[in-house]
């Protein structure tokens, strides 16, 4: 009985792994995934985690607001 649950133990890391791995592919592929794979985005890589920030800003800006110097808009 020891055995079996040795032998389970040892196989669910390396299956853990791929999963994580598969879904990681999966993501970034699609797009989706920032909130699961956001936190080990930041561990393992914080320069490519603060860009990616920074592109959510800025997709969520409205591109209507002038910026400052521009003339204004013709009624």
């Amino acid at each position: 009985m020891n055995v079996l649950a040795a032998i389970a133990t040892l196989s669910s890391i390396p299956l853990c792994v791929a999963a994580f791995a598969w879904y990681a592919k999966r993501a970034r592929r699609t797009g989706t995934g920032q909130s699961l794979m956001t936190p080990f985005e930041e561990i393992w890589d914080p320069i490519a985690h603060r860009t990616t920030i920074e592109i959510q800003v800025e997709s969520q800006r409205s591109p209507e607001t002038p910026s400052p110097g521009d003339p204004p808009a013709p009624r």
